[in-house]
């Protein structure tokens, strides 16, 4: 059986013409506190402005596809004319050369970093297998065993993964990472390049001194 299309309501071309518009505007400059559009808000902006009696999203979408435009999509960018802290665009610089030129034979790059609050909840009864019209079975109750803090560094050209937990996060600790580094990579690679946050801990003094002891680390 054969349905007659449903007829789509008509909006003159100056609605389109308004929504395009809004579109291409930033809502604060139309007095809306608002970060970015999206159709609801775009569709709530022309009522309210006495543009058009009411409006659906969908509608405000598909006036919206022909111009190709999608306001609640966000794109980042640093402009170049904006004068940026020397020091900064010098850090900035030698990190992106560290990612993609050609390293040496000797020279590694780790990616560091540290993951707090981990709270390791094993199940109180062992996960059972799945089985001929059984699902995998999980235990809903589980134990708390307090909470870890994940040292791990990330070799930027192999992928491998160095970790280690700890339960505190101190300068002890992070330097006993920094042990383990040194115990696990090679003695014939002399140049190890660590990239790291900028949190107090890699300029504490102890860190420092151990650095400066194992000059293969470089921060």
């Amino acid at each position: 059986m054969l349905h007659a299309p449903v007829a789509r309501r008509f909006f003159p071309p100056a609605v389109a013409l308004h929504t395009v518009k809004i579109a291409c505007e930033l809502p604060d400059r139309v007095g809306c506190s608002l970060s970015q559009w999206d159709c609801a808000e775009i569709a709530r902006q022309l009522v309210a402005s006495g543009v058009v009696d009411q409006l659906s999203v969908e509608t405000v979408r598909r006036l919206l596809a022909h111009p190709r435009l999608k306001p609640w999509r966000q794109h980042a960018w640093l402009s170049p004319k904006v004068p940026r802290d020397e020091a900064f665009c010098h850090a900035v610089q030698t990190v992106c050369d560290l990612y993609i030129r050609p390293l040496l034979p000797h020279e590694v790059v780790l990616c560091v970093d540290e993951k707090t609050s981990l709270q390791p909840r094993p199940r109180r009864a062992p996960t059972l297998p799945a089985g001929p019209d059984q699902p995998v079975r999980v235990e809903q109750e589980y134990r708390r065993q307090g909470a870890l803090n994940l040292f791990a560094a990330f070799d930027t050209r192999t992928g491998h993964v160095y970790g280690q937990c700890h339960e505190r996060k101190r300068h002890v600790e992070f330097i006993e990472f920094l042990e383990l580094l040194d115990q696990q990579i090679p003695p014939q690679i002399t140049q190890i390049h660590v990239v790291l946050d900028n949190l107090r801990m890699p300029k504490g003094k102890q860190v420092q001194g151990w650095l400066a002891a194992h000059p293969r680390l470089r921060f």
